[in-house]
């Protein structure tokens, strides 16, 4: 035998999965602490081998247990998809000690475009720390130098968890010096039917990592759509299904992909694949045009000595 069998293990708070080969030591681990049942990783798994067996519990309206996920250990090919997918990054994959993702290195599945970048030198202790205090996974740390009052403080480093952070943008606008700018891989739609909704319901809000559901003056929940991540997390608790999440376009490294064609039409659409696909269609056409064009008129170019 290659390799042995994987070995499983499982505590209240993670998940880890073990295979070693002759030549590699494979390690997934799910971190079920964060990990908010959102059923992406479930959705787009190629093998099947990602379960939700714990449903969410609720009471008088509120969130008492969230799902959890579970992953059948053989089952998974380390293949690392839902690494890549998962909007929390609550799962990790390494091989022989180092952060890597097969289908990424095997240019099976793109890079998503995600980032956060901060220009510290407009940063001012004045602002009270803004984007630390609304960060909703707590991975902005401010670093401060100065004794008080604030006039005599400096902000030296603005430090971004990239374990920890979701990309929602709250921090954005929170900033009064316009200092952060934040890419979000997924683009999409939520709607809300406060018609369907329960009174008293919060469970929406309960398991919302961005917090972007609150309580309005009529007591009904709203969303502020800009701080939507689309994990869907929202719409799989909803007891009453008063909540739609459409993911639209998800922003990623060039790639020619079967395996991610598949996987895009899971976690978005069969419109939105085609919309892609036309896109690399009309790419290539452009490229092809241009390398025509080039042999065609290289002949009649004057050359200048």
């Amino acid at each position: 035998m290659g390799y042995r069998k994987t070995v499983k293990s499982k505590t209240r708070k993670k998940i880890v999965l073990e295979r070693i080969t002759l030549s590699t030591r494979q390690v997934l681990t799910v971190n079920l602490e964060l990990c908010i049942g959102c059923g992406i990783c479930e959705k787009i798994c190629p093998e099947k081998a990602v379960t939700k067996p714990l449903q969410v519990a609720i009471h008088n309206g509120r969130l008492i247990r969230k799902s959890q996920v579970d992953v059948e250990a053989d089952k998974c090919t380390f293949c690392g998809e839902c690494v890549v997918v998962c909007p929390l990054n609550v799962i990790r994959m390494e091989i022989d000690g180092k952060e890597r993702i097969p289908v990424v290195e095997n240019e099976v599945f793109p890079i998503f475009v995600k980032n956060v970048t901060v220009d510290v030198s407009k940063c001012d202790p004045v602002c009270k720390l803004a984007c630390q205090e609304i960060c909703p996974t707590k991975a902005v740390k401010v670093v401060v130098e100065g004794a008080e009052p604030l006039e005599r403080q400096k902000i030296v480093r603005v430090y971004i968890d990239k374990q920890l952070c979701i990309f929602c943008k709250k921090c954005e606008p929170a900033c009064p010096r316009n200092a952060i700018r934040v890419t979000k891989p997924m683009s999409g739609l939520i709607e809300l039917n406060t018609n369907l909704c329960p009174k008293g319901c919060q469970v929406c809000i309960d398991i919302c990592p961005s917090k972007c559901i609150n309580i309005d003056e009529s007591g009904k929940p709203t969303v502020t759509k800009e701080f939507c991540i689309y994990c869907g997390a929202c719409q799989e608790v909803c007891p009453e299904k008063a909540i739609t999440v459409r993911r639209i376009s998800v922003l990623h490294s060039e790639i020619k992909s079967g395996a991610w064609n598949d996987a895009l039409e899971k976690l978005t659409s069969y419109k939105a694949l085609v919309k892609e696909l036309n896109v690399k269609c009309k790419k290539k056409m452009h490229v092809r045009a241009s390398a025509i064009e080039t042999r065609v008129t290289a002949p009649y170019r004057i050359r200048v000595p």
